[in-house]
C-alpha cells in the first residue's frame, strides 16, 4: 500500500511521510522533558499536528506520558474539560507507557465521576453530564493534570491542546485565562499550547493583557526549506517506482506555494498522472488541474458563502489574481469598489478567519493554491 501511495496529505503524518523538522522535533522534545511550557505556532497545512504527534510518540516510547488534545470540536467549556480528560486517560491506559494503570485507579482521583464507555477496539471513551459539572469545569482539568502527573512518578509529563485557539470563543469572556491558573499550578507537566490561526494565537499569548503572556517559549513553524521538501518528493517517487527529477521536484514546490500539505498533494496529482516512468512539468499541470476540477463543488461553495457579501467576494478574486501587500492604497480599494480602508480590514479578518486568504510576510495571497486557480478561471481578468 506504501508503494502506491508515496505522498499523504490532509492529515497528519509520521514516517515515511514526514519530512526534515528534525531540528524542530529536537526542541520541542527537549522542552517537554525539562517540563517547559511550549507554545507552538503555525498556519494550517505546514505539518504542526504531524510535529506535535511525532514529539509525543518519541516521548512515550522513552516513558514518558504525552497526552494529545485536540480541541478544534469543543464549544463549551464542558467540552473541553471532557476532551482534556479523555486524552489524559487515554495516555495514561497507553500501551507503551511503561507503568500500567487499570481504569478504575485512574479515574479514582477524579471529583467528578465521567461517564465511561469502551469500544470494540478497547478505546476509552469519556463523557461529563453538563447538569453535573456546571462551574467545575475547571476543577475537572486541573485533576487531568494531576492525573498525568501521578502516572509519570518522577518524571515530567506533557499535555499539548492543539488548536488552541478555539478556546477564545469558548464562555462569555473566552477561556484562555483558565489555562494561566493551570499553567502555573502545573509542577511537573509541559503544557503545550498549539495554534493555527495566528491573529487568535498572537491575542492569547502575547502582549499586554493576553492571558498567557511570557508562559512558554515559542516555537513558530515556517514551511520546509526547498532541498530537504525537494530531495524528499525525489526519494517518495522511487519508493513507488518512478523517476522524479530535481528541476521537476522545485516546480511542484513553487506552484503549490510552498505549503507541505499542498506540496505532497500536488506531487500525488502529478504522479497519478504519469504514464510513463518519469514524472514531467507536463504531468505536474495535470495534476493540478485535476486537483482543481475534484475540488471545484467545494471551491464554488466556499465563494457562494460569500455571497451576502459581494465586497469580499471582490477581495477575494482580487488576490487570486494579484497578491498584494498593498490592500489600503487607492488602486486596490478601487479595484474591490470598497468605500474606505476599515471595510478592507473587515472583510481580511472574515476572510482570514475562514482560512481563505492568508498573510506571508506584508502580502495577502488566497491561502489555497488550487482555489486560487479556480478563482483565476471563474472569474473575469482585474
Amino acid at each position: 500500500m506504501e508503494r502506491l501511495v508515496p505522498y499523504r496529505f490532509g492529515a497528519p503524518v509520521d514516517r515515511p511521510w514526514f519530512c526534515d523538522r528534525e531540528a524542530e522535533l529536537d526542541v520541542l522534545c527537549n522542552r517537554m522533558r525539562a517540563g517547559i511550557h511550549l507554545i507552538v505556532l503555525s498556519p494550517r497545512r505546514y505539518g504542526k499536528t504531524s510535529l506535535l504527534l511525532r514529539a509525543a510518540d518519541t516521548l512515550e516510547r522513552d516513558g514518558v506520558h504525552s497526552a494529545y488534545a485536540n480541541l478544534l470540536l469543543a464549544t463549551t467549556e464542558v467540552e473541553l474539560a471532557s476532551i482534556i480528560l479523555q486524552a489524559v486517560v487515554r495516555s495514561v491506559l497507553s500501551p507503551v507507557a511503561r507503568r500500567r494503570h487499570s481504569l478504575e485507579d485512574a479515574l479514582r482521583h477524579l471529583r467528578i465521576t465521567p461517564k465511561v464507555s469502551i469500544g470494540a477496539d478497547g478505546a476509552v471513551s469519556l463523557g461529563l453530564d453538563p447538569a453535573t459539572v456546571g462551574t467545575s469545569w475547571i476543577d475537572v482539568i486541573t485533576d487531568a493534570i494531576a492525573l498525568l502527573e501521578r502516572a509519570s512518578e518522577r518524571r515530567s509529563a506533557v499535555l499539548i491542546f492543539d488548536e488552541f485557539q478555539v478556546v477564545a470563543g469558548i464562555g462569555r469572556r473566552g477561556a484562555g485565562g483558565v489555562f494561566k491558573a493551570l499553567a502555573d499550578a502545573a509542577r511537573r507537566t509541559s503544557l503545550v499550547f498549539s495554534g493555527s490561526h495566528l491573529a487568535i494565537m498572537e491575542q492569547l499569548t502575547k502582549g499586554s493583557g493576553a492571558p498567557l503572556h511570557g508562559m512558554g517559549e515559542r516555537v513558530v513553524l515556517d514551511v520546509v526549506p526547498e532541498d530537504p521538501m525537494v530531495g524528499y518528493l525525489q526519494r517518495r517517487a522511487r519508493s513507488a517506482g518512478k523517476t522524479l527529477t530535481k528541476k521537476v521536484a522545485q516546480e511542484i514546490y513553487a506552484q503549490a506555494d510552498t505549503v507541505p500539505n499542498y506540496v505532497q498533494q500536488l506531487a500525488q496529482a502529478a504522479l497519478e498522472a504519469a504514464d510513463a516512468v518519469t514524472i514531467t512539468a507536463t504531468h505536474v499541470a495535470a495534476g493540478f488541474d485535476a486537483i482543481v476540477e475534484r475540488q471545484s463543488a467545494i471551491y464554488a461553495q466556499q465563494y457562494e458563502d460569500l455571497g451576502g457579501a459581494p465586497a469580499q467576494q471582490r477581495i477575494l478574486r482580487t488576490l487570486a489574481h494579484t497578491p498584494t501587500a498593498s490592500v489600503y492604497a487607492k488602486g486596490f480599494l478601487d479595484a474591490v469598489q470598497v468605500a474606505n480602508a476599515n471595510a478592507v480590514t473587515t472583510a481580511l479578518r472574515v476572510l482570514d478567519n475562514r482560512e481563505l486568504v492568508v498573510r506571508r510576510g506584508r502580502t495577502w495571497h488566497v491561502a489555497d493554491p488550487f482555489l486560487r486557480r479556480w478563482l483565476t478561471a471563474h472569474s473575469p481578468t482585474i
